[in-house]
C-alpha cells in the first residue's frame, strides 16, 4: 500500500488474522473473514491511493490502530476473531465519511408500516417466563441495568457507521474517550463526549471480560426488544407483547431447546427472534432448532416468523453462512445495516 496509514492498517489486520488462527476449531471462520477483509482493504487502498488524507481522517485511523494493538497486546485470540471481521469494515467507513460522508450506508428499514392493532395469538400457541435458575436471576440483573436502555435507544437510531463503531468500543479492552472522539469525529461530528451512544458503549466497553461479554450479549437484545416495541401494530401494549427469555409452547408441549431472546407475543404471527453478538454465533444446531419451532408450530396449523438479530455488519454474516450448513429458507437475518427492519 502507498499510503502509511492504510499500510499500517494491513499489517494490523494480518496479525489479527495470525491470532485468530491459533483458535483450531474456528479455522474455517477465521480463513473466511481473512479472504473478507484483505478484499476490502484493498479495495479500499485502491480507491484512496496517494491521497493525502484529511487530518480527521488520519486521527480516526490512527486510534483504530492504537485500539487494534490493545487488541493484540490482551492477547485473547477469540476477541482478535471478532476484530478480524470488523477492523477493515470500520478503516473503510472512516475514509469513506472523511472523503464523501453522503456515501455512508443508512439503515435498510423496511417501508412498510404493518397493521394498526395487533392480533391474538393464533390458538394452541403459548408463552411462558424461563426458569428463575441461577443464570437467569444474573442476567435479569444485566438487563435491568440503567445503562442499557439509553444505550439501545441510541444504537436503535443511529446509522450503520456508527453502530460498528459503537460495536469496536464495546469490544476495546480499554477503551477511551479519545478513541470514541476520534472514530465519532470523522463519522458523526455532531455527536459530543456526552452523547449516549458514546458514553454507553464507553460503560460496556470498560467492564472486567466476563462481564463485557455478557453485557455485549444484553445489548443486543434490548436493542431488538426496542426496536420491536416501536411497531405501530404493537405500540398500544409493547411492553406485554415484546418478550424476553420466554419459552413458547404448541398446545402445551414445550416447542424449544432453550428460552429465546426476544419474542413478539402477538398474533397473526407471533415471532421468536435469537440475538447474538457477532456471526460467528450461528452455527448449524441453532439454526436447526429455530426450525424445528417452526415445523412445531406448523404442525399444528399456526404460521410462526423466526429471526436471527446480528449485531454484526453484512458482509461478515454472509461470510459466516456460507461455512455454516442448517436450515435458514424461513429464517429472517438481520445485521447492523438493517436494525431499522425490525421496527416495521
Amino acid at each position: 500500500m502507498s499510503n502509511p496509514a492504510l499500510q499500517q492498517q494491513r499489517d494490523v489486520f494480518n496479525r489479527l488474522v495470525s491470532m485468530g488462527e491459533e483458535v483450531v476449531d474456528a479455522l474455517d471462520h477465521v480463513l473466511a473473514l481473512s479472504a473478507l477483509g484483505a478484499a476490502e482493504l484493498e479495495r479500499t487502498r485502491a480507491a484512496i491511493g496517494d491521497r493525502p488524507l484529511p487530518p480527521v481522517a488520519q486521527q480516526g485511523l490512527d486510534a483504530l490502530t492504537a485500539a487494534t494493538e490493545r487488541v493484540l497486546t490482551a492477547g485473547d485470540p477469540h476477541r482478535a476473531i471478532d476484530w478480524i471481521g470488523m477492523q477493515p469494515r470500520l478503516s473503510t467507513l472512516l475514509l469513506l465519511a472523511a472523503f464523501n460522508p453522503a456515501a455512508l450506508p443508512s439503515d435498510a428499514a423496511s417501508t412498510g408500516t404493518g397493521p394498526a392493532v395487533a392480533a391474538r395469538l393464533p390458538a394452541g400457541i403459548s408463552f411462558t417466563d424461563a426458569p428463575r435458575d441461577g443464570r437467569a436471576v444474573v442476567y435479569a440483573g444485566i438487563q435491568a441495568d440503567p445503562l442499557l436502555k439509553p444505550l439501545a435507544v441510541a444504537i436503535a437510531g443511529a446509522k450503520p457507521a456508527e453502530r460498528l463503531a459503537a460495536r469496536a468500543i464495546m469490544n476495546d479492552p480499554a477503551p477511551d474517550a479519545a478513541t470514541a472522539a476520534a472514530y465519532f469525529g470523522v463519522l458523526a461530528p455532531q455527536r459530543g463526549s456526552s452523547d449516549p451512544l458514546i458514553v454507553g458503549s464507553l460503560q460496556v466497553g470498560d467492564k472486567a471480560p466476563q462481564s463485557n461479554a455478557q453485557f455485549r450479549g444484553a445489548i443486543v437484545e434490548a436493542v431488538t426488544a426496542e426496536l420491536l416495541r416501536r411497531r405501530p401494530a404493537l405500540a398500544r401494549d409493547a411492553e406485554r407483547l415484546v418478550r424476553r427469555e420466554r419459552r413458547f409452547a404448541v398446545d402445551g408441549v414445550s416447542a424449544d431447546p432453550h428460552p429465546f431472546d426476544v419474542s413478539v407475543e402477538a398474533g397473526p404471527t407471533p415471532e421468536l427472534w435469537d440475538c447474538k453478538w457477532g456471526a460467528r454465533g450461528i452455527d448449524a444446531s441453532l439454526l436447526a432448532e429455530l426450525e424445528d419451532a417452526r415445523i412445531r408450530a406448523a404442525g399444528s396449523g399456526v404460521r410462526i416468523g423466526i429471526g436471527l438479530v446480528l449485531f454484526d455488519s453484512a458482509p461478515v454474516v454472509a461470510a459466516r453462512l456460507e461455512i455454516v450448513r442448517g436450515p435458514r429458507e424461513k429464517t429472517r437475518i438481520i445485521t447492523l445495516e438493517s436494525l431499522g427492519r425490525l421496527a416495521h
